[in-house]
Parts: C-alpha cells; sequence; structure tokens
C-alpha cells in the first residue's frame, strides 16, 4: 500500500509519453494485424493485405507509418517487396499480448466444457 507520494517510482513524463505514442501507434487493428504477422516472419504486402482484410492502398498507409515509427523494415527483392519487424520491443509486446489472449480464452474454454 502507498500512503505517500514518494512511495511510488515512476518513469519521467517523457517517458511515458512516448510509451503512450508507441501504444496508440498498436491501438489500429490493421497496424496490429500487421506487426502480428511479421512477429512470424517476413512477409509481402499483398499476404499482408489479405491477411489484414484490407485494401493494398490502404495496407500502404498502414505500414508507411509502421516504417516511419521505425516498427517495421522493407527490402527488396528483385521486382518483391519483403517487410519484417525489426522493434524487439514491439515484437515482445505483440507476443505477450497474443499469449494472454491464448491463455484467457483457452481458460475461457476449459470453464464452458
Amino acid at each position: 500500500m502507498h500512503t505517500r507520494i514518494d512511495d511510488f517510482v515512476m518513469p519521467d513524463p517523457e517517458v511515458v509519453a512516448a510509451v503512450a505514442d508507441r501504444l496508440r501507434l498498436l491501438a489500429e487493428p490493421t497496424r496490429l494485424t500487421i506487426c502480428v504477422a511479421l512477429a512470424q516472419g517476413e512477409s509481402n504486402p499483398g499476404c499482408l493485405a489479405e491477411l489484414a482484410g484490407v485494401a493494398p492502398a490502404a495496407l500502404s498507409q498502414q505500414l508507411s507509418r509502421l516504417r516511419l515509427a521505425g516498427v517495421v523494415k522493407a527490402r527488396r527483392d528483385g521486382q518483391r517487396i519483403w517487410y519484417e519487424l525489426v522493434d524487439p520491443d514491439v515484437r515482445d509486446l505483440v507476443e505477450h499480448l497474443l499469449g494472454a489472449t491464448r491463455a484467457a480464452a483457452e481458460a475461457a474454454a476449459e470453464v464452458s466444457a
């Protein structure tokens, strides 16, 4: 129990703002879907668009935002472009959230069985 404000260990406001910005970036469903897919390995825009259920133009816009934020990186292989998830913190966060979601679903399935 904390009885005084001095009992808390808090990050600097700039750190909190940076984390909030990162969470806002991932809060958009298409961008989160892209990150989930890329956490499993490189992929091309066509596959990512299909997984996300969006048009290629919409996917391109979301990939651009992720690229500018340093979350994903593009690699050209001849005529094709491949994307990879390069931010280890985003990878860890996505994997953690997916693990927690799977665990909750499994627990719910056990209760209803």
